[in-house]
C-alpha cells in the first residue's frame, strides 16, 4: 500500500536544517518540504531540494493549512515559543535538541504538549544510529552480564565559532547532552551521580563567558554503574565518537567509523583510513532514521519514544555538572 506523503515545514536552514532538507528530498519519498521558514534564506539552496514555498516568518509557516507538521532547526532560544504556536495549531513536532537549557520551560512545554495532545520528537539522533541499537539489544540480552563499568569518547573534529559558543548553553548542554542521554537509552537507568572536572585548552574567551572546550566526567547510575565521559571541542583529526561497555562476562565496544575499510601494512609503516570528519557524516544515516521514526509516529498517530521528558533527564544532568564545575564538587541528579 502506498504511503500516505507528509507535508512538512522546516524552521532554520542552518547546518542541521540543511541536512534536514536535502535528507528528505533524496532519502524520504514519505515525507515532502512544503515550507522553510529563515530570515535569511540561501535561494540556491532551496531550489536545490524541490518545490519549496518560502515563508517570511515562522509564524505563517506553522498557521498554513498546507503544512502537516514541523521541523524545528532554529536557535535554541526560539524553540519553546515555537513549539507552544504548533501546539495552538496542532501541528506534531520534530525539535532539535535541546528544546529549552531552563528545566522549568521544558516542564510548561510537556504541559502544553499535552493539553494540545500532539506529538513532539527531540533530535537525539544518535538513538537511531545501528551500531547503538545492536548494542542497546545486546545489553538488553545481558550478552555480557552485569555491566560495571561505560567509557564514552565524545571529540568533535573542530571547535565551532565563539558566536555558536556564546548561545550554545555551554559544552554541558550542548556537546555532552547526547552522551548523558546515551547513557540512558543503553541501559535504561538514570544518572545520580555526577562530578566535572573541566578546563579551556582550545579557545582562551571561553574563559570570559563561564565555559569549557575539555571535560573529564564521571558518573554513577541509579544501579551503581560508573560511567566516564572524556569530551572535547576539537581534535584536529576527526570526528572521535566511541562507547565501551564492560560486564561482568566480557565487553561491548562501538569503535570510529572510517572513510573506507582500506589499510595498508608493509616494512616501513601502516596507513589507514581517517575516520568521518564531522556529526552528520558520521551520523549520516541516523538522521534520516530518525525522521523516518518521526513520520511513523505522526501518521500512526503515536508517541513518539524520544521527546520532551527525555530532554528533560538530560537537562537535568547537564545542571548538575555546572554546579559541580562550579563548586568543584560531585553533585546529585535531580529525578522525579
Amino acid at each position: 500500500m502506498k504511503k500516505k506523503v507528509i507535508n512538512i515545514g522546516l524552521i532554520g536552514l542552518g547546518r542541521i536544517g540543511k541536512m534536514h532538507a536535502k535528507n528528505i528530498y533524496h532519502s524520504l519519498p514519505m515525507l515532502n518540504l512544503k515550507g522553510v521558514a529563515d530570515p535569511d534564506p540561501n535561494m540556491d539552496f532551496i531550489k536545490s531540494v524541490g518545490e519549496v514555498d518560502l515563508f517570511k516568518n515562522a509564524n505563517d509557516l506553522i498557521s498554513s493549512k498546507s503544512i502537516d507538521a514541523i521541523i524545528i532547526s532554529s536557535p535554541t532560544p526560539t524553540h519553546v515559543e515555537l513549539i507552544k504556536q504548533c501546539a495552538q495549531n496542532k501541528k506534531h513536532v520534530f525539535c532539535e535538541k535541546p528544546i529549552s537549557f531552563s528545566e522549568k520551560e521544558i516542564e510548561e512545554t510537556i504541559k502544553t504538549i499535552n493539553n494540545e495532545k500532539i506529538h513532539v520528537q527531540v533530535g537525539f539522533n544518535r538513538r537511531f544510529d545501528d551500531d547503538f541499537i545492536l548494542v542497546k539489544e545486546k545489553v538488553g540480552a545481558a550478552i555480557i552480564g552485569d555491566i560495571h563499568t561505560i567509557h564514552i569518547t565524545n571529540h568533535d573534529s573542530s571547535i565551532p565559532k565563539l558566536k555558536f559558543l556564546k548561545s550554545s548553553g555551554g559544552m554541558l548542554f550542548d556537546l555532552c547532552i547526547h552522551d548523558f542521554d546515551m547513557l540512558h537509552f543503553l541501559t535504561g537507568e538514570r544518572i545520580k551521580e555526577i562530578y566535572v572536572n573541566g578546563a579551556v585548552f582550545i579557545e582562551p574567551e571561553l574563559k570570559d563567558i563561564g565555559d569549557i572546550d575539555n571535560a573529564i566526567i564521571t558518573l554513577e547510575l541509579e544501579s551503581g554503574i560508573l560511567c566516564l565521559i572524556d569530551s572535547s571541542r576539537q581534535t584536529h583529526y576527526g570526528y572521535d565518537q566511541r562507547i565501551e561497555l564492560f560486564g561482568s562476562k566480557g565487553i561491548l565496544l562501538v569503535e570510529n567509523k572510517t572513510e573506507s575499510l582500506y589499510c595498508l601494512s608493509n616494512q616501513k609503516n601502516t596507513q589507514r583510513s581517517k575516520i568521518k570528519d564531522s556529526f552528520i557524516e558520521r551520523y549520516k544515516k541516523s538522521y534520516v532514521n530518525e525522521l523516518e521514526y518521526f513520520y511513523k509516529c505522526i501518521s500512526s498517530n503515536k508517541k513518539p519514544e524520544v521527546g520532551p521528558e527525555n530532554i528533560l533527564s538530560a537537562i537535568r544532568a547537564a545542571d548538575a555538572g555546572k554546579k559541580s564545575l562550579l563548586t568543584n564538587s560531585s553533585q546529585m541528579v535531580k529525578n522525579e
